[in-house]
């Protein structure tokens, strides 16, 4: 099976950003990742998390929106890596995600989502009680 792997062509598998993926500042993570820092604040996103996580290992959170948007990103402010997860959306549908997501330490969790030359943004509190190793 690896053989096989190995032969595949790389431009079969998605391409990597990793200055997307690398460790920074949130600031710079929004630059790296999107070219910019300016966010429409809205309440089209909603930020489904618990405000407590008693395990910051295993943190469940949904993301929903009526924005049709052409991709959504997650960010956790305080992660050595703060981007989390990011995916393309297609077609008319309203974007609905739901992920378990590792958090360093107490952060801010920004859901973000571009449609067009726009960028919106949400963002909730989860205070950790116990980090994980």
């Amino acid at each position: 099976m690896a053989a096989s792997i190995s032969m595949m062509p790389s431009r079969l598998f998605a391409a990597w950003c990793e200055k997307c993926f690398s460790p920074c500042p949130i600031d710079n993570a929004f630059i790296n990742t999107l070219g910019t820092r300016d966010f429409v604040q809205t309440d089209k996103i909603t930020i489904v998390a618990p405000q407590v996580a008693s395990d910051s290992s295993l943190v469940p959170v949904e993301i929903i929106s009526s924005i049709k948007a052409e991709r959504l990103y997650l960010f956790v402010e305080k992660n050595i890596s703060p981007l989390v997860f990011q995916c393309t959306l297609y077609g008319s549908a309203e974007p609905y995600v739901s992920l378990n997501v590792k958090l360093k330490e107490s952060s801010l969790v920004y859901a973000v989502l571009k449609e067009g030359s726009r960028y919106y943004r949400a963002s909730v509190h989860i205070n950790v009680l116990a980090q994980a190793c």
